[in-house]
């Protein structure tokens, strides 16, 4: 009988140690990818702009989310009401990033970085806390901003001089549609959908601290 009741003690502990896991920094990644999947689901829409950026872009982004078994936005489709961000910094071999999840009424947010600059392996998913003006203040001010309706640079007259520098890709997923689109150099471009995603960053820098390349 000992035996027996201290095995099942020494079971349920175990489940608790696996769950305090699931819910720690270390397991954001689980809580990001929870529900991703709903029975039966309707094919997913895809809106991928047909632009040289996208296929290079998604290549170097993809070593660094299966260092965090992070699935893919676009192969995911959300249970209804609920919704996913990400919000990429692109600057050559180095990519972080913002992502955004609400869930069942719930939001939360986790931040995707390297360690060092050009080394994939070192990539982390970290959670972060809340905004701090609020999560419905955010969204809606990110909303407002565009930051699910903007269209691809590619689609606009929307151009920088500049041939290298700081790129922006935001992914999203909701009402069982995908998107994504980019933005090199938005600073110094003049047109309306550029100075939004400079808009759409510095609101994300002011309500979680996060600035570009921030380690």
């Amino acid at each position: 009988m000992t035996k027996t009741r201290t095995g099942v003690l020494t079971l349920l502990v175990g489940i608790g140690v696996t769950i305090a896991f699931l819910y720690s920094g270390k397991g954001v990644n689980h809580l990001l990818n929870a529900a991703a999947t709903v029975q039966n689901p309707r094919e997913l829409r895809l809106d991928i702009p047909d632009a040289r950026w996208e296929s290079s872009f998604f290549e170097t982004l993809e070593e660094r989310t299966k260092k965090v078994n992070l699935a893919s936005l676009r192969a995911v489709v959300l249970p209804d009401h609920d919704l996913e961000v990400r919000f990429w910094y692109d600057h050559f071999e180095t990519i972080s990033g913002l992502i955004i999840r609400r869930s069942s009424e719930k939001w939360s947010a986790a931040y995707l970085h390297q360690v060092h600059d050009n080394q994939p392996s070192s990539v982390k998913l970290e959670s972060i806390g809340a905004p701090k003006s609020g999560w419905d203040a955010i969204w809606t001010r990110l909303s407002s901003a565009g930051i699910l309706t903007l269209p691809d640079a590619s689609k606009t007259k929307c151009k920088s001089d500049a041939l290298d520098g700081l790129g922006y890709v935001v992914e999203s997923n909701l009402d069982r549609e995908y998107r994504v689109y980019r933005y090199g150099n938005p600073q110094l471009a003049e047109c309306d959908e550029a100075k939004r995603v400079v808009l759409i960053e510095e609101i994300i820098a002011d309500a979680f601290g996060l600035h570009r390349f921030q380690h």
